[in-house]
Protein backbone atom coordinates (compact mmCIF):
# COMPACT_ATOMS: atom_id res chain seq x y z
CA UNK A 1 0.00 0.00 0.00
CA UNK A 2 1.46 3.54 -0.84
CA UNK A 3 1.70 6.21 1.70
CA UNK A 4 -0.83 8.33 0.09
CA UNK A 5 -3.38 5.68 0.30
CA UNK A 6 -2.41 4.58 4.13
CA UNK A 7 -3.05 7.98 4.85
CA UNK A 8 -6.50 8.23 3.59
CA UNK A 9 -6.95 4.87 4.61
CA UNK A 10 -5.77 5.67 8.05
CA UNK A 11 -7.54 8.36 8.16
CA UNK A 12 -11.14 7.16 7.50
CA UNK A 13 -10.63 4.84 10.09
CA UNK A 14 -9.72 7.05 12.47
CA UNK A 15 -12.63 9.60 11.54
CA UNK A 16 -15.39 6.12 11.46
CA UNK A 17 -14.06 5.29 15.16
CA UNK A 18 -14.53 9.07 16.72
CA UNK A 19 -17.82 9.68 15.12
CA UNK A 20 -19.20 5.64 15.82
CA UNK A 21 -18.07 5.94 19.01
CA UNK A 22 -19.40 9.46 19.72
CA UNK A 23 -22.80 7.79 17.95
CA UNK A 24 -23.29 5.06 20.27
CA UNK A 25 -21.80 7.07 23.10
CA UNK A 26 -25.04 9.87 22.39
CA UNK A 27 -27.43 6.71 22.01
CA UNK A 28 -26.37 5.50 25.44
CA UNK A 29 -27.03 8.97 26.78
CA UNK A 30 -30.01 9.46 25.29
CA UNK A 31 -31.69 6.19 26.63
CA UNK A 32 -30.24 6.54 29.94
CA UNK A 33 -31.52 10.38 30.48
CA UNK A 34 -34.97 8.81 30.03
CA UNK A 35 -34.70 6.71 33.05
CA UNK A 36 -31.98 8.70 35.59
CA UNK A 37 -32.69 12.27 36.36
CA UNK A 38 -31.15 15.42 35.80
CA UNK A 39 -29.56 15.42 39.39
CA UNK A 40 -28.17 12.23 38.69
CA UNK A 41 -25.97 13.87 35.51
CA UNK A 42 -24.95 16.76 37.34
CA UNK A 43 -23.71 13.92 40.33
CA UNK A 44 -21.44 12.82 37.09
CA UNK A 45 -20.30 15.78 35.31
CA UNK A 46 -18.53 16.40 38.93
CA UNK A 47 -16.81 13.66 38.87
CA UNK A 48 -15.98 13.26 35.58
CA UNK A 49 -14.35 16.79 35.50
CA UNK A 50 -12.78 16.36 38.48
CA UNK A 51 -11.33 12.92 36.92
CA UNK A 52 -10.54 14.83 33.82
CA UNK A 53 -8.51 17.46 35.72
CA UNK A 54 -6.40 14.72 37.12
CA UNK A 55 -5.98 12.69 34.22
CA UNK A 56 -4.43 15.85 32.58
CA UNK A 57 -1.94 16.42 35.48
CA UNK A 58 -1.25 12.72 34.73
CA UNK A 59 -0.64 13.35 30.89
CA UNK A 60 2.85 12.35 30.03
CA UNK A 61 2.09 12.59 26.49
CA UNK A 62 3.83 9.66 26.21
CA UNK A 63 1.82 9.39 22.87
CA UNK A 64 2.45 12.38 21.10
CA UNK A 65 5.66 12.09 21.82
CA UNK A 66 6.39 8.50 20.11
CA UNK A 67 4.03 9.46 17.33
CA UNK A 68 6.30 13.08 16.65
CA UNK A 69 9.25 11.24 16.85
CA UNK A 70 11.73 10.89 14.21
CA UNK A 71 12.75 7.20 15.09
CA UNK A 72 11.62 5.20 18.14
CA UNK A 73 13.92 2.52 20.12
CA UNK A 74 12.79 -0.31 22.31
CA UNK A 75 13.48 2.04 25.31
CA UNK A 76 11.28 5.13 23.91
CA UNK A 77 8.24 2.77 23.66
CA UNK A 78 8.63 1.20 27.13
CA UNK A 79 9.62 4.42 28.73
CA UNK A 80 6.56 6.08 27.67
CA UNK A 81 4.42 3.40 28.42
CA UNK A 82 6.34 3.05 32.04
CA UNK A 83 6.27 6.54 32.69
CA UNK A 84 2.77 7.02 31.60
CA UNK A 85 1.51 4.25 34.19
CA UNK A 86 3.86 5.68 36.91
CA UNK A 87 2.10 9.10 36.71
CA UNK A 88 -1.42 7.79 36.33
CA UNK A 89 -0.60 5.41 39.48
CA UNK A 90 0.54 8.67 41.63
CA UNK A 91 -2.37 10.96 40.67
CA UNK A 92 -4.95 8.10 41.04
CA UNK A 93 -3.38 7.67 44.77
CA UNK A 94 -3.93 11.68 45.13
CA UNK A 95 -7.70 11.68 43.73
CA UNK A 96 -8.49 8.30 46.63
CA UNK A 97 -6.77 10.92 49.53
CA UNK A 98 -8.83 14.30 47.74
CA UNK A 99 -11.94 12.80 47.04
CA UNK A 100 -13.69 13.62 49.79
CA UNK A 101 -12.63 17.73 50.02
CA UNK A 102 -13.32 17.76 46.59
CA UNK A 103 -16.63 16.63 47.23
CA UNK A 104 -16.96 18.96 50.00
CA UNK A 105 -15.80 21.79 47.73
CA UNK A 106 -18.91 21.20 46.10
CA UNK A 107 -21.01 20.86 48.67
CA UNK A 108 -21.78 17.27 47.59
CA UNK A 109 -20.26 14.45 50.29
CA UNK A 110 -22.14 11.37 48.74
CA UNK A 111 -20.09 11.91 45.63
CA UNK A 112 -16.83 11.11 47.61
CA UNK A 113 -16.88 7.25 47.24
CA UNK A 114 -17.99 7.94 43.30
CA UNK A 115 -14.74 9.95 42.97
CA UNK A 116 -12.41 7.32 44.98
CA UNK A 117 -13.80 4.41 42.11
CA UNK A 118 -13.48 6.46 39.27
CA UNK A 119 -9.99 7.32 40.28
CA UNK A 120 -9.32 3.60 39.29
CA UNK A 121 -10.07 4.11 35.71
CA UNK A 122 -6.28 6.05 34.70
CA UNK A 123 -4.44 3.17 35.92
CA UNK A 124 -6.26 0.44 33.87
CA UNK A 125 -6.06 3.12 31.08
CA UNK A 126 -2.40 3.27 31.34
CA UNK A 127 -1.78 -0.09 31.43
CA UNK A 128 -3.17 -0.93 27.60
CA UNK A 129 -0.26 -2.62 25.48
CA UNK A 130 2.28 -0.33 24.85
CA UNK A 131 2.03 -1.16 21.11
CA UNK A 132 -1.20 0.57 20.63
CA UNK A 133 1.47 4.21 20.42
CA UNK A 134 3.60 2.49 17.85
CA UNK A 135 0.60 1.11 15.75
CA UNK A 136 -0.55 5.24 15.61
CA UNK A 137 2.42 5.60 14.65
CA UNK A 138 2.79 2.93 11.73
CA UNK A 139 -1.00 4.46 10.66
CA UNK A 140 -2.12 0.93 11.13
CA UNK A 141 -5.68 2.16 12.60
CA UNK A 142 -7.28 -0.91 12.13
CA UNK A 143 -6.92 -2.28 15.24
CA UNK A 144 -7.88 0.67 16.65
CA UNK A 145 -10.91 1.08 15.22
CA UNK A 146 -11.62 -2.10 16.28
CA UNK A 147 -10.65 -1.78 20.30
CA UNK A 148 -12.75 1.42 19.92
CA UNK A 149 -15.55 0.08 18.60
CA UNK A 150 -15.73 -3.19 20.38
CA UNK A 151 -15.74 -0.22 23.56
CA UNK A 152 -18.70 1.63 22.85
CA UNK A 153 -20.33 -1.78 22.00
CA UNK A 154 -19.52 -3.01 25.33
CA UNK A 155 -20.79 0.14 27.24
CA UNK A 156 -23.94 0.10 25.49
CA UNK A 157 -25.43 -2.54 27.35
CA UNK A 158 -23.82 -2.48 30.90
CA UNK A 159 -24.49 1.56 31.07
CA UNK A 160 -28.46 0.86 29.94
CA UNK A 161 -28.49 -1.89 32.79
CA UNK A 162 -27.04 -0.27 35.40
CA UNK A 163 -29.19 2.62 35.07
CA UNK A 164 -32.36 0.61 35.22
CA UNK A 165 -31.00 -2.11 37.96
CA UNK A 166 -29.41 1.24 40.27
CA UNK A 167 -31.48 4.05 39.18
CA UNK A 168 -28.99 6.42 40.05
CA UNK A 169 -25.04 8.14 38.66
CA UNK A 170 -23.66 4.90 40.41
CA UNK A 171 -24.53 3.33 36.63
CA UNK A 172 -21.59 5.61 34.97
CA UNK A 173 -18.94 4.94 37.53
CA UNK A 174 -19.62 1.65 37.21
CA UNK A 175 -20.08 1.40 33.64
CA UNK A 176 -16.84 3.70 33.09
CA UNK A 177 -14.69 1.08 35.47
CA UNK A 178 -15.61 -1.94 33.39
CA UNK A 179 -15.06 -0.63 30.53
CA UNK A 180 -11.92 0.04 31.02
CA UNK A 181 -10.84 -3.17 32.44
CA UNK A 182 -12.60 -4.36 29.32
CA UNK A 183 -10.05 -2.42 27.10
CA UNK A 184 -7.44 -3.47 29.32
CA UNK A 185 -8.17 -6.97 28.36
CA UNK A 186 -9.00 -6.47 24.82
CA UNK A 187 -5.72 -4.53 24.08
CA UNK A 188 -3.28 -7.25 24.49
CA UNK A 189 -5.52 -9.78 22.66
CA UNK A 190 -5.07 -7.12 19.63
CA UNK A 191 -1.74 -6.44 20.03
CA UNK A 192 0.45 -8.94 22.25
CA UNK A 193 3.27 -7.43 23.51
CA UNK A 194 5.15 -7.57 26.93
CA UNK A 195 5.40 -4.15 28.56
CA UNK A 196 8.61 -4.14 30.68
CA UNK A 197 8.86 -0.86 33.10
CA UNK A 198 11.50 1.25 32.31
CA UNK A 199 12.76 5.31 32.96
CA UNK A 200 15.88 5.51 30.99
CA UNK A 201 14.84 7.81 28.55
CA UNK A 202 12.01 9.82 30.75
CA UNK A 203 14.05 12.83 30.52
CA UNK A 204 14.04 13.49 26.70
CA UNK A 205 10.18 12.90 27.46
CA UNK A 206 9.58 14.98 29.94
CA UNK A 207 11.16 17.93 28.45
CA UNK A 208 8.45 17.05 25.57
CA UNK A 209 5.72 16.75 28.16
CA UNK A 210 6.45 19.63 29.66
CA UNK A 211 5.13 21.96 27.03
CA UNK A 212 2.20 19.60 26.13
CA UNK A 213 0.98 19.87 29.89
CA UNK A 214 0.63 23.48 29.84
CA UNK A 215 -1.38 23.50 26.82
CA UNK A 216 -3.75 20.77 27.99
CA UNK A 217 -4.21 22.39 31.41
CA UNK A 218 -5.30 25.72 29.41
CA UNK A 219 -7.63 23.82 27.21
CA UNK A 220 -8.67 22.18 30.45
CA UNK A 221 -9.84 25.24 32.26
CA UNK A 222 -11.24 27.03 28.58
CA UNK A 223 -13.93 24.37 28.43
CA UNK A 224 -14.75 23.33 31.98
CA UNK A 225 -14.74 26.39 33.88
CA UNK A 226 -18.61 27.10 33.11
CA UNK A 227 -19.15 23.72 34.28
CA UNK A 228 -17.35 24.48 37.97
CA UNK A 229 -18.78 27.77 38.22
CA UNK A 230 -22.62 26.02 37.49
CA UNK A 231 -21.34 22.97 39.71
CA UNK A 232 -20.21 25.50 42.68
CA UNK A 233 -22.77 27.95 42.87
CA UNK A 234 -26.11 25.98 41.46
CA UNK A 235 -27.92 23.16 42.30
CA UNK A 236 -26.92 19.68 41.13
CA UNK A 237 -30.39 19.46 38.31
CA UNK A 238 -29.54 22.77 37.13
CA UNK A 239 -25.93 21.28 36.08
CA UNK A 240 -26.84 18.27 35.09
CA UNK A 241 -29.56 20.32 32.43
CA UNK A 242 -26.46 22.97 31.63
CA UNK A 243 -24.28 19.80 31.14
CA UNK A 244 -26.66 18.39 28.85
CA UNK A 245 -27.48 21.58 26.76
CA UNK A 246 -23.75 21.97 26.46
CA UNK A 247 -23.77 18.94 24.82
CA UNK A 248 -26.82 18.82 22.72
CA UNK A 249 -25.14 22.39 21.66
CA UNK A 250 -21.87 20.87 20.61
CA UNK A 251 -23.70 17.92 18.92
CA UNK A 252 -23.60 20.12 15.16
CA UNK A 253 -20.12 21.15 15.12
CA UNK A 254 -18.68 17.29 16.11
CA UNK A 255 -21.17 15.84 13.58
CA UNK A 256 -21.70 18.46 11.07
CA UNK A 257 -19.25 21.16 10.84
CA UNK A 258 -15.86 19.71 12.11
CA UNK A 259 -15.85 16.96 9.02
CA UNK A 260 -16.59 19.27 7.11
CA UNK A 261 -13.99 22.27 7.67
CA UNK A 262 -11.20 19.24 8.53
CA UNK A 263 -10.02 18.74 4.70
CA UNK A 264 -9.84 22.28 4.10
CA UNK A 265 -7.48 22.72 7.08
CA UNK A 266 -5.44 20.76 4.95
CA UNK A 267 -4.51 23.08 2.67
CA UNK A 268 -3.18 25.65 4.90
CA UNK A 269 0.19 24.70 5.61
CA UNK A 270 0.63 24.72 1.58
CA UNK A 271 0.40 28.23 1.87
CA UNK A 272 2.04 29.34 4.88
CA UNK A 273 4.57 31.70 2.36
CA UNK A 274 1.85 33.36 0.76
CA UNK A 275 -0.45 35.06 3.76
CA UNK A 276 -3.02 36.57 1.11
CA UNK A 277 -3.54 33.02 -0.57
CA UNK A 278 -4.00 31.24 2.77
CA UNK A 279 -6.34 33.88 3.96
CA UNK A 280 -8.36 33.48 0.81
CA UNK A 281 -8.25 29.98 1.82
CA UNK A 282 -9.21 30.94 5.20
CA UNK A 283 -12.26 33.21 4.31
CA UNK A 284 -13.48 30.60 1.90
CA UNK A 285 -13.79 27.82 5.11
CA UNK A 286 -14.97 30.61 7.05
CA UNK A 287 -17.51 30.86 4.04
CA UNK A 288 -18.68 26.69 4.65
CA UNK A 289 -18.89 27.25 8.72
CA UNK A 290 -21.22 30.45 8.10
CA UNK A 291 -23.14 28.77 5.36
CA UNK A 292 -23.64 25.43 8.05
CA UNK A 293 -23.94 27.05 11.14
CA UNK A 294 -26.06 30.14 10.84
CA UNK A 295 -29.52 28.24 9.83
CA UNK A 296 -28.35 25.58 12.49
CA UNK A 297 -28.33 28.20 15.25
CA UNK A 298 -31.98 29.03 13.64
CA UNK A 299 -33.26 25.76 14.09
CA UNK A 300 -31.75 25.21 17.37
CA UNK A 301 -33.51 28.49 18.65
CA UNK A 302 -36.61 27.87 17.40
CA UNK A 303 -36.93 23.68 17.60
CA UNK A 304 -35.05 23.57 21.10
CA UNK A 305 -37.93 22.15 22.87
CA UNK A 306 -38.48 19.24 20.47
CA UNK A 307 -35.10 18.17 20.10
CA UNK A 308 -34.89 18.07 24.05
CA UNK A 309 -37.79 16.51 24.46
CA UNK A 310 -37.81 13.55 21.67
CA UNK A 311 -34.04 12.99 22.60
CA UNK A 312 -33.80 13.31 26.45
CA UNK A 313 -37.49 13.45 27.78
CA UNK A 314 -39.75 16.20 29.10
CA UNK A 315 -38.24 16.85 32.39
CA UNK A 316 -35.20 18.06 30.99
CA UNK A 317 -36.90 21.78 30.27
CA UNK A 318 -34.18 23.45 31.52
CA UNK A 319 -32.21 22.16 29.15
CA UNK A 320 -34.79 23.17 26.36
CA UNK A 321 -34.66 26.72 27.43
CA UNK A 322 -30.42 26.94 27.43
CA UNK A 323 -29.55 25.09 24.19
CA UNK A 324 -30.70 28.02 21.67
CA UNK A 325 -27.94 30.19 24.19
CA UNK A 326 -25.58 27.61 24.12
CA UNK A 327 -25.81 26.71 20.41
CA UNK A 328 -23.94 29.97 20.11
CA UNK A 329 -20.81 27.79 21.33
CA UNK A 330 -20.49 25.54 18.54
CA UNK A 331 -21.02 28.43 16.26
CA UNK A 332 -18.06 29.96 17.62
CA UNK A 333 -16.23 27.40 18.10
CA UNK A 334 -15.41 26.53 14.31
CA UNK A 335 -14.65 30.01 13.85
CA UNK A 336 -11.78 30.18 16.37
CA UNK A 337 -11.11 26.06 15.35
CA UNK A 338 -10.10 27.91 11.29
CA UNK A 339 -8.70 30.43 12.54
CA UNK A 340 -6.10 28.80 14.86
CA UNK A 341 -5.15 26.37 12.04
CA UNK A 342 -4.76 29.45 10.21
CA UNK A 343 -2.24 31.39 12.85
CA UNK A 344 -0.37 27.94 13.26
CA UNK A 345 0.27 27.27 9.34
CA UNK A 346 1.64 31.04 9.56
CA UNK A 347 4.30 29.44 12.50
CA UNK A 348 2.10 32.30 15.24
CA UNK A 349 2.10 29.36 17.48
CA UNK A 350 2.85 32.20 20.59
CA UNK A 351 -0.18 34.30 19.20
CA UNK A 352 -2.56 31.14 19.88
CA UNK A 353 -1.24 30.85 23.16
CA UNK A 354 -2.05 34.34 24.19
CA UNK A 355 -5.44 34.17 22.47
CA UNK A 356 -6.26 31.59 24.63
CA UNK A 357 -5.33 33.19 27.72
CA UNK A 358 -6.85 36.34 26.96
CA UNK A 359 -10.01 34.52 25.83
CA UNK A 360 -10.22 32.25 29.24
CA UNK A 361 -9.25 35.64 31.48
CA UNK A 362 -12.52 37.05 29.27
CA UNK A 363 -15.00 34.15 29.79
CA UNK A 364 -13.38 33.94 33.42
CA UNK A 365 -14.61 37.74 33.92
CA UNK A 366 -17.67 37.22 32.29
CA UNK A 367 -18.81 34.66 34.80
CA UNK A 368 -17.50 36.60 37.92
CA UNK A 369 -19.94 39.33 36.75
CA UNK A 370 -22.65 36.87 36.47
CA UNK A 371 -21.60 35.69 40.07
CA UNK A 372 -21.47 38.58 41.30
CA UNK A 373 -24.83 40.65 40.46
CA UNK A 374 -26.74 36.79 41.19
CA UNK A 375 -27.60 36.30 37.55
CA UNK A 376 -30.11 33.48 36.93
CA UNK A 377 -28.23 30.50 35.35
CA UNK A 378 -30.15 31.15 31.75
CA UNK A 379 -28.65 34.58 32.31
CA UNK A 380 -25.19 33.14 32.72
CA UNK A 381 -25.43 31.09 29.91
CA UNK A 382 -25.80 34.22 27.65
CA UNK A 383 -22.85 35.39 29.56
CA UNK A 384 -20.33 32.63 28.85
CA UNK A 385 -21.69 32.19 24.94
CA UNK A 386 -21.37 36.90 24.33
CA UNK A 387 -17.93 36.77 26.01
CA UNK A 388 -16.91 33.55 23.68
CA UNK A 389 -18.37 35.22 20.98
CA UNK A 390 -16.95 38.24 21.31
CA UNK A 391 -13.06 36.62 21.78
CA UNK A 392 -13.56 34.93 18.45
CA UNK A 393 -14.58 38.04 16.36
CA UNK A 394 -11.44 40.02 17.98
CA UNK A 395 -9.52 36.97 17.00
CA UNK A 396 -11.28 37.05 13.50
CA UNK A 397 -10.38 40.66 12.75
CA UNK A 398 -6.79 40.10 13.99
CA UNK A 399 -6.01 37.42 11.75
CA UNK A 400 -7.34 39.13 8.67
CA UNK A 401 -5.79 42.84 9.78
CA UNK A 402 -4.15 44.21 6.78
CA UNK A 403 -6.15 42.22 4.24
CA UNK A 404 -9.63 43.42 4.70
CA UNK A 405 -10.26 42.73 1.09
CA UNK A 406 -10.96 39.03 1.80
CA UNK A 407 -12.71 39.95 5.31
CA UNK A 408 -15.49 41.80 3.70
CA UNK A 409 -17.08 39.99 1.07
CA UNK A 410 -16.86 37.44 3.62
CA UNK A 411 -18.89 39.09 6.21
CA UNK A 412 -21.25 40.35 3.61
CA UNK A 413 -21.67 37.10 2.26
CA UNK A 414 -22.71 35.99 6.10
CA UNK A 415 -25.49 38.73 6.17
CA UNK A 416 -26.81 37.23 2.63
CA UNK A 417 -26.76 33.96 4.60
CA UNK A 418 -28.51 35.28 7.60
CA UNK A 419 -30.98 37.27 5.84
CA UNK A 420 -31.63 33.88 3.37
CA UNK A 421 -32.04 31.84 6.80
CA UNK A 422 -34.83 34.81 7.71
CA UNK A 423 -36.64 34.60 4.51
CA UNK A 424 -36.86 30.27 5.13
CA UNK A 425 -38.33 30.72 8.46
CA UNK A 426 -40.66 33.59 7.61
CA UNK A 427 -43.63 31.27 5.77
CA UNK A 428 -42.68 28.67 9.49
CA UNK A 429 -44.22 32.37 11.11
CA UNK A 430 -47.01 33.36 9.19
CA UNK A 431 -48.23 30.25 9.55
CA UNK A 432 -51.10 29.96 12.20
CA UNK A 433 -49.75 26.90 14.19
CA UNK A 434 -49.87 26.55 18.03
CA UNK A 435 -46.69 26.70 19.36
CA UNK A 436 -44.38 23.60 21.18
CA UNK A 437 -46.37 22.67 24.51
CA UNK A 438 -43.89 22.72 27.89
CA UNK A 439 -45.79 19.52 28.68
CA UNK A 440 -47.92 16.53 27.49
CA UNK A 441 -46.54 16.62 24.00
CA UNK A 442 -47.90 14.68 21.36
CA UNK A 443 -47.32 12.51 18.23
CA UNK A 444 -49.12 15.50 16.47
CA UNK A 445 -47.04 18.34 18.32
CA UNK A 446 -43.52 16.14 16.67
CA UNK A 447 -45.33 16.23 13.47
CA UNK A 448 -45.95 19.72 12.89
CA UNK A 449 -42.21 20.36 13.88
CA UNK A 450 -40.85 18.10 11.64
CA UNK A 451 -43.04 19.46 8.60
CA UNK A 452 -41.88 22.65 9.53
CA UNK A 453 -38.09 21.87 9.43
CA UNK A 454 -38.49 20.19 6.44
CA UNK A 455 -40.01 23.16 4.49
CA UNK A 456 -37.12 25.38 6.30
CA UNK A 457 -34.53 22.89 4.89
CA UNK A 458 -36.53 23.06 1.08
CA UNK A 459 -36.59 26.80 1.32
CA UNK A 460 -32.99 27.40 2.79
CA UNK A 461 -31.39 24.92 0.48
CA UNK A 462 -32.98 26.10 -2.81
CA UNK A 463 -32.52 29.93 -1.81
CA UNK A 464 -29.01 28.74 -1.53
CA UNK A 465 -28.73 26.47 -4.53
CA UNK A 466 -29.92 29.62 -6.71
CA UNK A 467 -26.88 31.76 -4.91
CA UNK A 468 -24.41 29.22 -5.80
CA UNK A 469 -26.33 29.31 -9.47
CA UNK A 470 -26.31 32.74 -9.87
CA UNK A 471 -24.02 34.45 -8.00
CA UNK A 472 -20.66 35.42 -9.52
CA UNK A 473 -18.45 35.84 -6.20
CA UNK A 474 -15.07 34.46 -6.08
CA UNK A 475 -16.10 32.47 -2.52
CA UNK A 476 -19.31 31.06 -4.00
CA UNK A 477 -18.08 29.57 -7.20
CA UNK A 478 -15.22 27.78 -5.50
CA UNK A 479 -18.07 26.11 -3.31
CA UNK A 480 -20.11 25.12 -6.34
CA UNK A 481 -17.35 23.44 -8.20
CA UNK A 482 -16.49 21.75 -4.70
CA UNK A 483 -19.89 20.55 -4.45
CA UNK A 484 -20.30 19.45 -8.07
CA UNK A 485 -17.51 17.32 -7.37
CA UNK A 486 -19.84 14.96 -5.25
CA UNK A 487 -22.70 15.78 -6.64
CA UNK A 488 -24.76 13.45 -9.27
CA UNK A 489 -26.04 14.64 -12.75
CA UNK A 490 -28.42 17.78 -11.44
CA UNK A 491 -29.70 20.68 -12.92
CA UNK A 492 -26.79 22.44 -11.26
CA UNK A 493 -24.27 20.98 -13.86
CA UNK A 494 -26.15 22.27 -16.99
CA UNK A 495 -25.54 25.71 -15.39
Amino acid sequence: MSDASRVVNSAFLSVAAKLLGKTLGLLSTFIVARILTPEDFGFIAIVSMALYLFDILSHAAGEQYIVQKRSVGYFDLQTAWSFNLLLKLIIALVIMVCANGIAAFFDKPQLGLAIMASAIILPLQALKSYKLMLLKRQLRFKPLFWLSLAERVFALPMLITFALVLGNYWAFVITDVLVAMFGLIFSYLLVRGRPFFTLKQVRVQWAFSQWMLGKHLLGYARSQIDTFVVAKWFSTSLLGNYHMARDLAMMPAHYLLNPAIEPLLAVYKNDRDNKAELLNNVAFSLLVVFAISIPVLAVLALYAKPFVFLLLGEKWSVAAQLLPVLAILFFYWCIVQVLDAALIALNQVRLVFVFDVLSLALVALALLWALSNQLSLFELAWARAVAGLISALVLLGWVFSGYWQHLKPLLMLAIVITSMTGLAMMPIWLVDTKPFPDSNSTLTHYIQSAAELAMFAVLYSGMFALLLTYSKHYQLLRLKQLILQYLPATWFRNT
